[in-house]
């Protein structure tokens, strides 16, 4: 299996929309990938890790193609099948040479006297993949039976999420089955039992639930008279009798009796006269002593006592008739019902008090009417009865209760629909948890069953490990590993020594401190090579990655890195080295062009593939693209060639509108260009690109105008200062003629070679 294209990758770090070219050879056997830094070789170089520790990319979208035809997202590298990879880059070589005295694993080779041993240990790796598989059941199972729980707690709390949710308040917007599982995990038989409600409950807490608060109502304020007493006086009344000397005439004319009264106290007192008012005749002292005789005192207190008494029961009676009850709807409607009972209970207890009280008047006017008489009490057989003062004092008190419980409703609305909410939210949980418990033993059956299998593949593993480090012999690769760090760094101070199963590195036989970044790379690099021959490793088969190995390296030892890699990796199924080391990518470069076939006309045939990865400024961002490598980099042993060849392209181009983004790239490639030139030509100057501008016999203002393009521009892929002032970046076409026109002055037969050499139309494949 090999991969032959990264068909898509975007949104990933600096690869924010790259797409496989419809004209770039798809990957080989043997993949040369050079790329300056920034271009992405570290991006590229992780996402191909990736696929060695089977970890899904979360960042963006990225497709693999293996075999040319297989698609294989990003996201489904854990479980896609993939081939046997290795990969060397930064993090393996942090995750190697982590610190002084730290472990390395064994590179394990296989003694001749362990073939019998060696037989146990495929058993036991077959009892490990049964065992393996026995868990991954089990796991399946277990998550079956969680997702099942899971499903009904999520559903349960949706349903009572919309059976709760209310514009009055905001506690249920947001139930989930976390809530549910929480208050159902805390119900216990008993309350459960006290949770559960009566349909008829459940739907008068939804009423309340649902209502709208309401006004407040003032209570029923009634006087309720003794109304015993009032009917102890009357009878009294009724039965009083008058002592006075009658007058017939007086006594058998009630209304002349009343009138003659009237006027014997209009002609007494201040208004006395000795004339009456009405005939002008004398009023003689005998006449009014009949009078008075007549009209006595106990007479004049009989009258006075049925006016207070009839004015008494009528403000009673009135009070009575005009009591007021507050209309149901105003009220809440759980509470309506029972407020209605309440009221028609008072009403019929205050009418009752009303027709009883107004038969009292009719009898005190009656008594009036005939004062001298005793007139019956009313019989309680046919006439009104007497009503209980304390039933109808009970009945207001009840439609009060109600009123002061509707009251405190609105007062504490918020609190008493939360009230009405949680009792509802308890009662449907708690009908809920049969089935919850049903399928909580199902997952607690199943965690059981996990946990019984779990144990064995680390079991077996640790027997098979036990017999491999009875039959391994590292002290072979430890010494090869000495050997060849010696050859790499030209001493040997440095060693790897066994520790149990593994290496430790030391320095003059102690633990190894302050290695140095090209000790670090050493190490790391010979040590990854050695594992390729690792035998749970198969070379042949595999994937091996090579990132820059020869960072921090002098000239001889990056020698020594290649000779080394080309050995170790030249039986590998695919290879892949990405470098932006030209020394060291010339070394690979010529590798590859004398592969058998290389030369084939056939460009399919080809073992070996050339790739450039290049970035640009887009939108503020840095962008890589990977592409076909350029042809001056693939034919010629310099650098300089490509550097000249771009610098001269973009020259020549006409002055046409253009995006500044397709500058970015050019200050930094112009100087690399001038002080690759520039040391050549003065190479006793100082190491700077403006002392050594000082010696070049060119225009004045032409090498100002250079300097300030290529110190603003060439150090950085974005403008983050302040002195990047984007009209500098526009004169870039002027200023790379101006940088041509330099070399030229100082050398014109060089600059006359490198044009004819730019301007040669490649040879056909």
């Amino acid at each position: 299996m090999k991969v032959t294209r990264i068909g898509r990758i975007k949104g990933h770090r600096v690869f924010r929309d790259f797409a496989w070219p419809a004209d770039l050879q798809p990957f080989g056997q043997f993949n040369l990938i050079y790329g300056w830094n920034g271009s992405g070789k570290t991006t590229l170089s992780s996402l191909l890790r990736r696929l060695e520790n089977r970890s899904v990319v979360t960042e963006g979208e990225v497709e693999f193609e293996v075999d040319g035809a297989t698609k294989v997202a990003g996201t489904d590298l854990a479980t896609a099948s993939l081939p046997p990879v290795r990969v060397f880059n930064r993090d393996f070589t942090e995750a190697t040479v982590l610190a002084a005295g730290e472990r390395m694993e064994p590179i394990y080779y296989l003694g001749e006297d362990s073939v019998e041993k060696q037989k146990e240990v495929e058993i036991l790796r077959k009892e490990y993949e049964r065992a393996k598989a026995e868990v991954a059941t089990a796991e399946s199972k277990r998550a079956t039976a969680a997702g099942t729980l899971d499903d009904f707690c999520v559903n349960r709390a949706r349903v009572i999420k919309e059976l709760l949710i209310s514009s009055r308040t905001t506690s249920y917007n947001n139930y989930d089955k976390r809530r549910f599982r929480q208050v159902i995990e805390r119900l216990t038989e008993e309350s459960r039992t006290k949770a559960l409600l009566r349909d008829e409950e459940k739907e008068r807490l939804r009423r309340q639930k649902d209502a709208q608060p309401k006004s407040m109502l003032a209570t029923v304020s009634v006087s309720v008279p003794a109304i015993g007493e009032i009917a102890t006086t009357v009878e009294a009344i009724l039965k009083r009798p008058v002592t006075s000397q009658l007058i017939q005439e007086l006594t058998e004319d009630r209304e002349v009796g009343v009138w003659v009264q009237r006027g014997l106290y209009l002609h007494s007192g201040e208004r006395e006269t000795a004339t009456c008012r009405f005939c002008q005749q004398a009023l003689t002292a005998e006449r009014r002593g009949a009078l008075e005789g007549h009209f006595s005192d106990t007479f004049s207190a009989l009258q006075s006592d049925i006016a207070a008494t009839e004015q008494l029961i009528e403000g009673h009676r009135s009070n009575l008739v005009g009591v007021e009850f507050p209309d149901s709807s105003r009220l809440y409607d759980h509470l309506a019902t029972d407020f209605e009972s309440a009221v028609t209970v008072s009403r019929s207890l205050l009418s009752e008090a009303s027709t009883f009280l107004r038969s009292l008047h009719e009898a005190l006017l009656k008594k009036k009417e005939y004062p001298f008489e005793v007139v019956a009490w009313p019989d309680p057989d046919r006439d009104t009865p007497l009503p209980e003062r304390a039933s109808l004092i009970q009945a207001i008190a009840s439609v009060n209760a109600i009123i002061e419980t509707h009251n405190k409703t609105t007062t504490e609305f918020q609190s008493e629909l939360g009230k009405a909410s949680q009792k509802l939210e308890q009662c449907y949980v708690a009908e809920a948890l049969p089935e919850y418990d049903q399928l909580r033993n199902a997952v607690e059956d199943a965690d059981d069953a996990q946990r019984a299998v779990a144990d064995k593949p680390k079991l077996l593993q640790g027997q098979i490990a036990s017999i491999e480090r009875a039959i391994v012999e590292h002290r072979k690769p430890a010494e090869e590993l000495n050997l060849e760090l010696h050859a790499y760094l030209g001493h040997d101070e440095l060693r790897f020594e066994i520790k149990e199963t593994g290496y430790t590195i030391v320095r003059a036989g102690q633990p190894a401190n302050h290695l140095s970044e090209g000790e670090k790379t050493a190490i790391a690099f010979l040590y990854f090579l050695k594992s390729l021959q690792d035998r749970a490793f198969d070379l042949a088969n595999g994937i091996v990655v090579i990132d820059d190995p020869v960072s921090s390296l002098d000239a001889n030892s990056l020698f020594s890195a290649f000779a080394s890699m080309k050995e170790r990796t030249k039986g590998a199924g695919q290879l892949f080295v990405l470098t932006h080391n030209f020394g060291f990518f010339r070394q690979v470069k010529n590798w590859f062009h004398h592969l058998p076939k290389q030369n084939s006309s056939h460009l399919d045939r080809r073992p070996a593939r050339f790739y450039l990865l290049r970035a640009y400024v887009r939108e503020g961002q840095r962008v890589a693209l990977l592409g076909p490598l350029d042809p001056l980099l693939e034919q010629y042993e310099s650098e300089y060639h490509y550097l000249f060849k771009t610098v001269h392209e973009e020259a020549q181009r006409p002055d046409e509108e253009v995006e500044l983004r397709q500058y970015y790239g050019m200050p930094n490639i112009a100087r690399r260009l001038l002080e690759a030139f520039l040391t050549f030509r003065y190479p006793d100057s100082a190491d700077d690109l403006s002392k050594r501008l000082d010696l070049v016999a060119f225009d004045a203002d032409k090498k100002t105008r250079i300097l300030r393009l290529l110190h603003t521009y060439s150090h950085g892929t974005s403008i983050v200062d302040a002195e990047h002032d984007p009209t500098i970046l526009s004169e870039t076409r002027p200023v790379l003629r101006d940088v041509l026109a330099l070399i030229e002055s100082v050398d014109p037969a060089h600059y006359e070679g490198l044009t004819r050499l730019v301007n040669t139309p490649e040879p056909a494949e």
